[in-house]
């Protein structure tokens, strides 16, 4: 769901919201990505006017800011973002045999395998969205995992290990799907033993108001870049947030094959609440290449009731995460529960042989008096 401004507002890493004597709202938004951006609306405000400007203000640093500076989660806290990623950098990681891709980006490539990696985190799990992933600092509020790595990185990776970039989804003259290579994207994270889970992220996507999740593939549209007029400096347009989509966009990296709906009266999918760890859960995106045709069932049209539509699920959604993919995150040892044992065990054995060391004192009668345990009575 998107609120007012949210096009200029989610790509900004701060915001500056302050009312002057003229009563005039002054919006300043910055990028790091596009270097330098700078928005300014002005406009003279009523009473009534002001307050729904602020309401809607409030809404717009809730949910588009919400990974740029302070992350609202589910915790009885509030996390910073450098604590959300200390978390996942010690709780994930670096996937091994694989080559990392940018210094300061949590982004490797595995090229036997064709297979992108990339860190991130649950950013919310209970909304609409357009997007099942995006870069952080973006679009946190209509997205299910947070990234710590571009789009155009992301993007630079895919070619890397053999993807071929496509086109994004064209609406005029006539409605075309995006075309590229089809990706298979998988969520990896820890569960509270420390082993490893792994799901199609198919799975954490649901239609509105069912229970049946996406069903449709994503393919490597390759976003589009955008040449400023004036300065001449071109912009990965993904970058702005549009990574992995739900919803049909012109500047998506990766986009479903088919017709989905952008528009915020209209949002096909949710997050599926059941099914998604809880937030700021570290987690380990893998993006696979595939061979096979994007599968694009017509799985909107259908209004056939289905408790969970596992019957009628296509095959890729049925099939379990491969090995060779849940292997890119090992199992996480927990010291504290294995080393617990160990120092209770070792505490008790000095004890134990002080007691049997002990000599036998003699009785009043020169005899050795036996122990306790085996005197009869």
């Amino acid at each position: 769901m998107c609120f007012p401004s949210c096009g200029c507002l989610s790509q900004g890493t701060k915001a500056v919201f302050k009312f002057k004597k003229n009563d005039l709202l002054e919006l300043v938004c910055s990028d790091s990505s596009l270097d330098r951006f700078e928005y300014a609306d002005r406009k003279r405000l009523s009473g009534s006017s002001r307050s729904r400007v602020i309401r809607a203000s409030l809404a717009v640093l809730l949910g588009c800011f919400s990974g740029s500076t302070l992350v609202l989660g589910q915790d009885d806290k509030w996390l910073e973002l450098p604590q959300v990623q200390e978390r996942v950098e010690k709780g994930l990681g670096e996937p091994t045999d694989c080559k990392r891709m940018v210094e300061d980006g949590r982004i490797w490539i595995h090229r036997d395998e064709q297979a992108v990696i990339v860190d991130g985190y649950v950013c919310q799990r209970n909304a609409p969205l357009e997007m099942f992933a995006c870069p952080v600092g973006t679009k946190e509020h209509e997205a299910v995992v947070a990234v710590f790595a571009k789009s155009r990185f992301v993007h630079a990776s895919l070619l890397a290990v053999g993807g071929v970039a496509g086109k994004p989804v064209a609406f005029e003259p006539r409605f075309v799907p995006a075309s590229g290579t089809t990706v298979r994207v998988y969520a990896l994270w820890h569960d509270e033993k420390g082993q490893t889970q792994g799901i199609l992220a198919q799975h954490w996507i649901r239609k509105t108001g069912t229970k049946k999740p996406m069903e449709w593939d994503w393919v490597f549209a390759g976003s589009k870049m955008y040449k400023d007029p004036d300065t001449g400096k071109e912009t990965y347009m993904g970058d702005s947030g549009d990574l992995i989509c739900v919803a049909n966009f012109m500047t998506s990296t990766l986009d479903v094959a088919v017709k989905s709906d952008a528009a915020n009266s209209g949002l096909v999918f949710e997050a599926f609440t059941e099914k998604i760890p809880k937030r700021y859960t570290p987690i380990r995106l893998v993006m696979v290449l595939s061979d096979e045709p994007p599968y694009s069932g017509d799985a909107l049209v259908s209004d056939v009731p289905s408790s969970d539509g596992a019957e009628a699920l296509p095959k890729h959604l049925k099939s379990e995460v491969p090995k060779r993919v849940l292997d890119f995150l090992p199992a996480r040892k927990i010291e504290e529960q294995s080393s617990e044992p160990k120092k209770t065990s070792e505490e008790k054995k000095p004890s134990e042989e002080k007691k049997t060391s002990e000599p036998l004192k003699p009785t009043e009668a020169g005899k050795t008096s036996e122990p306790a345990q085996e005197k009869k009575p």
